[in-house]
């Protein structure tokens, strides 16, 4: 089939064709060409037309909790089973924020990583995105992700016993690890002998390691340590993004919480004024300084770092999906063109997964993982939530004229 919307772009920051199409063959992009050359060399093949339409790639997003449920039950449904079928649920609906692949950092081992293998072999016949599994984060005792019941981070101590923890993630079938190593006080959890061994362990093995860390003293940390991507990295400095553009790290900033957060609680504080608890206001306060520090500081850092992803970081089984789209939105509202934002959101996301040969882009041979929106992206970055369809190597997998088709 040809696939055709009134501009297509490509994922590459700089590239808008006009009145190109894609042709898609056995799940993949065969050929990128103007339309009128696409029909006159195969007449033959069907086209899918999207009048008043952008066609680009699938969005990638590097930082979601599929396995992390708030709708949680109070009585004996409370377990791996109910779990389970929330992320199958919560993986479907990836789809309808047009995300076609996504790095699932922090949910029960093996969990997403046998969800994989079920979508592979046709145990179950519903179509799932890309998914990258880490496996549960992993925390100091009583650090960051230890608060959490039941579903919280798996707590682990000394160097050694971190190797192990990591070893066990891969035999589970994780493809990434993830640490927490901060919550809102510059105060490190982990130390460095403790981050060294970690990083140490997942490159030994061939794989690679991300870290929630988001204040300036655990962010030099886990530079120092080498972590392939600083998730967060709120409060980073531009001495900071130098040391990780010569080390060839990656940003995933996750602006979207930290914005939502304040507004949440700003609302609270103004509905509330005086009758405000301390946690709402301590909350409040925090909120803003992440904000203000994004909105300062993000199209400076970005420009220094390079290698910048987009990630939501949401628990998403309250109905929205993964949106990237509002990520990659507040990303032009601190600095960045459109383009530049939608090359993050794409091929920027894939390329830090080490997949620029299987997705983000729209060339020849690689998988026909394809994102349909109304009007122009390239103008206004706002059109990316207006989705019209979402393919997923080569099938319908979202149309929002006919409803979810990701079964």
């Amino acid at each position: 089939m040809i696939v055709t919307a009134d501009r297509v772009i490509p994922g590459d920051g700089k590239t808008v064709w006009e009145n190109w199409g894609v042709l898609v063959s056995e799940g993949r992009i065969q050929r990128v060409d103007a339309l009128d050359a696409l029909t006159r060399d195969f007449p033959k093949e069907p086209v899918e037309a999207f009048p008043g339409s952008t066609l680009l790639p699938g969005l990638v997003d590097l930082h979601i909790h599929l396995g992390n449920w708030s709708r949680r039950p109070g009585d004996f449904h409370h377990n791996d089973f109910a779990l389970a079928y929330a992320t199958l649920e919560n993986a479907r609906r990836v789809f309808e924020s047009g995300v076609t692949t996504a790095r699932d950092v922090c949910t029960k081992d093996g969990l997403t990583a046998t969800l994989n293998w079920a979508a592979e072999t046709g145990l179950i016949r519903d179509i799932i995105p890309r998914i990258i599994p880490c496996g549960n984060g992993i925390c100091m005792t009583g650090g960051h992700g230890s608060e959490i019941p039941v579903d919280g981070g798996d707590e682990v101590d000394g160097p050694w016993e971190l190797r192990r923890a990591i070893r066990r993630k891969l035999k589970c079938g994780s493809q990434w690890i993830k640490l927490l190593t901060s919550r809102r006080a510059d105060c490190p959890e982990f130390s460095q002998e403790e981050l060294d061994a970690a990083a140490d362990e997942c490159h030994r093995l061939h794989h690679k390691i991300a870290v929630h860390s988001g204040v300036p003293s655990t962010i030099q940390m886990c530079i120092d340590a080498g972590f392939d991507t600083i998730e967060h990295g709120t409060f980073l400095s531009e001495d900071q993004a130098r040391q990780m553009r010569e080390k060839g790290l990656a940003w995933v900033p996750t602006i979207t919480p930290y914005v939502r957060g304040y507004r949440r609680m700003q609302a609270i504080c103004d509905r509330e004024g005086d009758g405000a608890s301390q946690d709402v206001r301590s909350a409040c306060a925090h909120y803003k300084r992440a904000a203000e520090a994004y909105q300062q500081n993000f199209r400076t850092l970005c420009g220094i770092i390079g290698r910048v992803g987009a990630g939501t970081d949401l628990c998403i089984d309250e109905g929205e999906g993964a949106p990237v789209a509002e990520e990659l939105e507040f990303m032009t509202a601190f600095g960045l063109e459109p383009l530049e934002a939608i090359r993050i959101g794409t091929s920027g996301g894939a390329e830090i997964l080490d997949l620029q040969e299987v997705t983000g882009s729209i060339r020849p041979g690689l998988s026909a993982d394809l994102l349909v929106v109304r009007g122009d992206p390239s103008r206004d970055i706002g059109a990316l939530k207006s989705i019209r369809r979402v393919y997923y190597k080569g099938k319908t997998v979202f149309n929002l004229e006919g409803k979810d088709a990701a079964k």
